[in-house]
């Protein structure tokens, strides 16, 4: 019937996110800094982190807390 999410609220995938950024900008973001959304389709959170002029992307499995997809960019706005 239901599913067991290991990832099930914002507040567990937001501090998923901050660790995973970490890793990538070897530096530590506040979570106010990401936005998360939950993909019901695909049982994934969808995280965006914008800081200065870098913005990152990627998900988060709720099922299995497994991060992927990471996207690395650059901010439009100047």
């Amino acid at each position: 019937m239901g599913k067991s999410l290991r990832v099930s609220d914002e507040r567990v995938a937001k501090e998923i996110a901050v660790e995973a950024a970490k890793s990538i900008w070897h530096y530590t973001i506040p979570a106010s800094f990401f936005e998360t959304k939950y993909d019901e389709k695909e049982e994934s959170w969808l995280v965006r982190a914008s800081y200065f002029e870098e913005i990152l992307t990627f998900e988060i499995n709720a099922l299995t807390g497994n991060v992927s997809h990471f996207k690395r960019g650059k901010s439009a706005t100047q």
